[in-house]
């Protein structure tokens, strides 16, 4: 960019004001990002915040259902299971049972938490 600068003014004062325009520009611009991505993220917490408050389930009980069903599935795979396996196989002599994909449970779990412990920073800082 500079090069076109010292190409469309020769003279070293209007190419350092043409620079100076031109950062006031980028300076601008990046100012308006962050605003818009600021007021983005503002709305959705307040989405956020007016789901937990509602007292319709399908609103508010999204989240607990995802955590409880996250928590059931890391239970069965880490405490049930291994204990009805070897039941299966020591008395029973069936097939154990299924296994669930622990990956894309403790993904979702985890996510959550992450969440939850982000949210709790900024409530401890006093953000509301």
């Amino acid at each position: 960019m500079d090069d076109i600068i010292k190409r469309a003014w020769p003279d070293p004062a209007q190419q350092a004001q043409a620079r100076m325009q031109l950062l006031d520009m980028q300076q601008r611009g990046e100012l308006e990002e962050l605003d818009a991505d600021l007021k983005t993220r503002l709305a959705e917490i307040q989405v956020d915040d007016d789901e937990v408050k509602s007292e319709s389930l399908f609103k508010s009980g999204w989240r607990p259902f995802v955590g409880w069903t996250c928590g059931a599935g890391v239970a069965y795979m880490m405490v049930a299971r291994p204990f009805i396996t070897w039941a299966c196989d020591a008395f029973l002599h069936v097939a154990p049972p299924p296994a669930i994909d622990i990956l894309v449970l403790q993904s979702i779990l985890f996510g959550m938490l992450g969440l939850a412990t982000a949210r709790t920073v900024e409530k401890v800082k006093g953000a509301q």
